[in-house]
């Protein structure tokens, strides 16, 4: 007869056996005895149940949760305190873990978590644990610190599973999934060595010119990392950092020279982007500026600017459109100090395009923000000059809708319910390529507890531009939290953090989610965090500053906070 019973179930396998195998079989034979009794020995200490070891997967189930996390644990340490290697090659384990129902019969176990389990362990970094949100829950076990990756599609699973990563291991290399959903980290470029094949000595000369020039070049966008990939073959220091490549090339043909570069996403191995230039030997070396220009600018729109880039092309003024492009680089550091800098930058723009709606309505966003912020000195004048700044933009005839926006916003920010739905009700877009028009919209409807409406808007806007704002996930956070989906909001709450530890609006939705979910201990730890970052906040007279119409969520919010706060 099947009994059914509650376990976590914890899967491992080497990383990369079957290539191992292939190159010394006898020794990764011996290696996987080795692992089969250091295994076996830790299931055992932490009270598991080895349901098998084949080849070099195995498979066991515990009744306790915190029991299976230091078996995980536990059975890393030993692999890496042994460093095991075959031809000087480092050998690893990777895990996942996931908790839920099996049916037994004899010593077989059956359940969709003996496959989660598996399939999370598949995208686990290699020497690295990760676990299903079901078992993050469980824990709620603050001293072990986990990174959210967040929701992903796992093979022959149904459903989407949340995924955490335990953030404290040696771990190395690359887990072939997107780590960071949001997309809140400065994309990594890897520029590799040059191509130059059947040339003349002149011309190679002339080709790493070029590849210096580019590495110079794309060091100066603001939000983009560049890394001197030094070898193809080894790409330790290149590839299992960055999340693109650029590859070059240049091929001589007789009295002419082929120069190409091309973009490739290292996770898919998809094109991004293709350039290709074609000179004489003699121009060759005349083309490294603007082959580091047109290739510099072109990855700046398509890794950090993002669909917004078209919008301002249409100033035909490269020094404005840097500055633009500067702004927000300055406005996404979230201190007043890059605030300072990036209203500066954008009411230049304004000075010099009097004519033009793009400097006038960024101006008006940045003045909205800082006053919301309290950045600025004097708020209700900030507040004034960007509704005075968006009205100036309207009358140009801005085509993002974003000038409408900002006005709604500032309705909101007043308090007047009904006069901010009737602004973004009448939002007129012309040209949808603006991602701040969509963020508005989707703060403003969030404070109206039109959260669904608010999760796609953000949604949205964080399509649009390759560097997501972190504000937009972190709205979506508190949207997700008024419309009671507590555990998406958890988990982009503490994404956000990950990457913007000083994020006092995602910790006051993390802290009072898992106070929600029952995560008590995790909980306490966010509150604790709060106090120590934040000591001269109350979150709870914070919450009150913000406009949402639905008090009776927001009162349910506020005492989920001072329930933390009261235990000691």
């Amino acid at each position: 007869m099947n009994q059914q019973r509650t376990v976590v179930a914890l899967n491992g396998d080497i990383v990369g056996y079957s290539r191992l195998m292939a190159d010394s079989h006898e020794s990764t034979a011996a290696l996987v005895e080795l692992f089969q009794r250091l295994v076996a020995d830790q299931v055992s200490v932490h009270h598991g149940t080895l349901v098998n070891f084949v080849g070099d997967n195995f498979m066991a189930v515990f009744e306790d949760t915190a029991e299976a996390v230091q078996a995980a644990l536990s059975i890393t340490s030993e692999i890496e305190r042994r460093d095991p290697r075959i031809a000087s090659e480092p050998v690893r384990f990777r895990m996942g873990l996931d908790a839920g129902s099996v049916s037994v019969s004899g010593t077989q176990f059956y359940g969709d978590v003996l496959n989660v389990a598996a399939r999370i362990q598949a995208i686990a970094k290699p020497g690295g644990i990760s676990v299903s949100g079901r078992v993050y829950r469980i824990l709620d076990e603050p001293s072990l610190r986990f990174r959210a990756i967040g929701k992903q599609r796992l093979k022959n699973i149904p459903e989407t599973v949340e995924v955490y990563e335990f953030a404290d291991l040696p771990i190395t290399g690359n887990a072939g999934t997107e780590r960071t959903p949001l997309h809140l980290e400065s994309p990594t470029v890897a520029v590799l060595p040059i191509h130059v094949k059947h040339s003349s000595e002149q011309v190679v000369d002339a080709a790493e010119m070029l590849r210096r020039e580019l590495l110079h070049r794309l060091a100066t966008i603001p939000g983009l990392k560049a890394v001197n990939a030094q070898s193809v073959i080894g790409q330790e220091k290149g590839l299992t950092s960055a999340r693109y490549m650029i590859e070059t090339g240049v091929y001589e043909n007789g009295f002419r020279v082929r120069v190409f570069a091309t973009l490739f996403d290292v996770i898919t191995m998809n094109v991004v982007k293709s350039y290709k230039w074609f000179v004489s030997p003699e121009e060759l070396f005349d083309l490294p500026e603007r082959f580091a220009e047109e290739v510099a600018r072109s990855i700046e729109v398509e890794l950090v600017v993002g669909e917004p880039a078209g919008l301002y092309a249409e100033l035909n003024d490269p020094e404005a459109i840097e500055k633009i492009y500067l702004g927000w680089y300055h406005l996404r550091s979230d201190t007043r100090e890059g605030w300072t800098r990036a209203l500066d930058l954008f009411e230049q723009v304004s000075l010099s395009h009097p004519n033009r709606p793009y400097g006038h309505v960024l101006s008006a966003f940045a003045l909205w923000l800082g006053a919301a912020n309290e950045w600025a000195a004097d708020t209700v004048s900030a507040m004034r000059k960007a509704h005075d700044q968006a009205l100036r933009a309207r009358k140009l005839n801005d085509p993002t809708g974003m000038a409408q926006a900002i006005e709604g916003a500032i309705l909101m920010s007043q308090g007047k319910h009904d006069e901010a739905l009737a602004a973004i009700e009448e939002l007129e877009i012309l040209r949808p390529t603006c991602d701040v028009t969509y963020g508005l919209e989707g703060s403003i409807r969030r404070y109206l507890g039109q959260w669904e409406k608010s999760v796609d808007l953000l949604n949205t806007a964080m399509r649009l531009t390759g560097i997501n704002k972190p504000w937009y996930p972190t709205v979506k956070a508190c949207s997700l939290f008024i419309g009671e989906k507590l555990e998406e909001a958890m988990l982009v709450a503490e994404m956000v953090i990950d990457h913007q530890p000083n994020n006092l609006e995602a910790y006051i939705v993390l802290a009072a989610a898992q106070a929600e979910l029952g995560m008590e201990r995790r909980a306490k730890a966010t509150v604790d965090s709060i106090r120590e970052r934040f000591p001269s906040v109350d979150a709870v007279a914070w919450l009150d500053k913000h406009p949402y119409a639905n008090l009776d969520r927001v009162r349910l919010w506020k005492d989920s906070l001072s329930a933390i706060a009261s235990v000691h």
